[in-house]
C-alpha cells in the first residue's frame, strides 16, 4: 500500500505539471476560445495562471475519486487545503521576488509553478496521512472547490482593479 501511495502521489505530481504547463497555451492555440479561457489562462496575470495548478490538480482529483476511490472526508479536505497552500504559495512567492528584484523572470516563475505543485501535493498528502482527523463535511469541501470554480469563471471575463489580477505585461 505504501508503494502505491508513493505512485499514486509522484503520478499527480507529474500530471499536474504536465497539464498546467501545456493548459499555460491552451487558449491561444484555441484561437481565444471563450470556453477554454474558463480553465486556460487569458493573460500572464499571476491570477490566471493560478488555473495552471488549481484545475489540473482538481482533474487529478476527481480521478482519484472516481478510479481509486478515495472518498473520505479527510482526503478530500487534505487536497482542498493543499491546491488552496500551492495557490497561496505562488501569490506569496510570486509577489515577494518581483516586489524585491521589480520585475520577473521566467526562470523563477516555472520554479515557483513547480514549487507549488509539491507543495499541494506534499501538504495534502501530509494532512490526510498525519492528521486524518482535520476533516470537512464532504458537501463543505464540495462548496470550496465550486466557490473556487466560480471565481476563476468571474474573475476570467471581469478581473477586479487589484495586482494579483493585472497582467504585468
Amino acid at each position: 500500500m505504501r508503494i502505491k501511495e508513493r505512485t499514486n502521489l509522484a503520478a499527480g505530481i507529474l500530471f499536474t505539471l504536465i497539464a498546467g504547463t501545456l493548459l499555460h497555451f491552451c487558449y491561444a492555440w484555441s484561437g481565444e476560445n471563450p470556453f477554454i479561457a474558463l480553465f486556460s489562462p487569458v493573460n500572464e496575470s499571476v491570477w490566471e495562471h493560478l488555473k495552471l495548478l488549481f484545475f489540473p490538480v482538481f482533474l487529478y482529483t476527481l480521478f482519484e475519486i472516481i478510479v481509486l476511490f478515495k472518498v473520505s472526508g479527510s482526503f478530500l479536505t487534505a487536497r482542498v487545503l493543499g491546491v488552496c497552500l500551492g495557490m497561496f504559495f505562488i501569490l506569496a512567492a510570486y509577489f515577494t521576488y518581483t516586489g524585491i528584484l521589480g520585475h520577473n523572470f521566467l526562470a523563477a516563475d516555472i520554479l515557483i509553478f513547480v514549487f507549488s505543485v509539491l507543495v499541494t501535493f506534499c501538504t495534502s498528502r501530509y494532512f490526510e496521512v498525519r492528521h486524518p482527523s482535520l476533516y470537512l463535511p464532504l458537501l463543505a469541501n464540495y462548496a470550496l472547490l465550486l466557490l473556487i470554480v466560480i471565481c476563476f469563471f468571474s474573475f476570467t471575463f471581469s478581473p477586479p482593479e487589484l495586482p494579483m489580477f493585472q497582467s504585468p505585461i
